[in-house]
């Protein structure tokens, strides 16, 4: 859970192919070869360098707005000062909590969480009580997500 800094520097060659990806995570070697107008080999290098480093990740995410509705709260967690971090890591780790910020402000934590029923909400606020730390949590009720996409911008 504890961010790594070290990363490898990036040129505007990575910051292209980064953004290509960002469009597209299946985008080919080629075309991204072809894009930016280099080599197929030094297209794959690049790729596999961001990749190994763990500075550009792959993943599907599924368009909620497109299932059965789930239902999703986000909640505001205020924690003893010392126990943040292991809260968050013991947060981490529940299937339910889909997005997870140690955030400065009014609280420290703040989750999205994800349930089918108000019953598996009800649980989740039950296992909130058992963690040692913390002190009050309040919850909103998603009534309505407008979007949902992260992009994060390079510098």
């Amino acid at each position: 859970m504890e961010n790594d800094l070290h990363c490898p520097s990036l040129d505007d060659l990575d910051r292209s192919i980064i953004e290509l990806m960002k469009v597209n995570g299946r985008i080919t070697y080629k075309e991204v070869s072809d894009r930016v107008n280099i080599p197929e080999a030094t297209a794959r290098y690049r790729v596999q360098r961001l990749l190994n480093s763990d500075l550009l990740q792959l993943q599907t995410w599924v368009n909620p707005t497109r299932m059965a509705p789930p239902q999703a709260a986000i909640m505001n967690l205020t924690v003893e000062g010392r126990r943040v971090k292991a809260v968050a890591q013991e947060l981490a780790q529940f299937e339910e909590v889909q997005f997870l910020s140690i955030v400065a402000g009014l609280h420290n934590i703040v989750v999205n969480v994800s349930f089918k029923t108000q019953d598996e909400l009800l649980r989740f606020c039950g296992k909130l009580g058992t963690i040692r730390g913390v002190l009050h949590y309040d919850t909103q009720i998603v009534t309505r997500l407008v979007k949902a996409h992260y992009d994060y911008r390079l510098n």
